[in-house]
């Protein structure tokens, strides 16, 4: 069987347009990296929240005495009792580690973008009107 190297898409009021093996591979390359990007934009929410309510809990701390036992979430099921300084510790680890993976997914993020831009500009110059490469408003809520 014969392999498809090219295919003609309809275009309204400008007629077929040659797609190519390679151009498609690029709008699925595209497609692949959009997706991750939002995935790493909901990480990066979410992560942010997490960091804020580190820094609240580190503003709350100052306020309690130095004797008093501050119950620590560990993982979601587990908490210890630890003293002010142990617990004050224990929270600049958690946001020297969140901020680790706000820093990992912001450098995806902006790898992801500049392989985009480049897809976006020759798919735009190959294609034109033929390809809608941006999303509608609602998808970037």
């Amino acid at each position: 069987m014969a392999q498809i190297d090219s295919q003609q898409v309809a275009v309204k009021d400008k007629g077929p347009v040659c797609v190519s093996k390679d151009t498609y591979q690029s709008i699925a390359r595209f497609a692949i990296l959009h997706s991750l990007n939002q995935e790493t934009v909901a990480l990066l929410r979410v992560a942010g929240k997490e960091l804020q309510a580190v820094v609240d809990a580190e503003d709350e701390l100052i306020l309690v005495d130095d004797d008093l036992e501050i119950p620590c979430q560990v993982d979601h099921p587990a908490f210890f009792n630890k003293g002010k300084h142990q617990a004050s510790a224990f929270l600049e680890e958690e946001k020297c580690r969140l901020q680790k993976e706000i820093d990992e997914l912001n450098r995806k993020r902006a790898q992801n973008d500049s392989e985009i831009k480049e897809l976006r500009a020759v798919l735009y110059s190959k294609l034109g009107d033929a390809v809608q490469l941006e999303g509608n408003e609602e998808d970037d809520d």
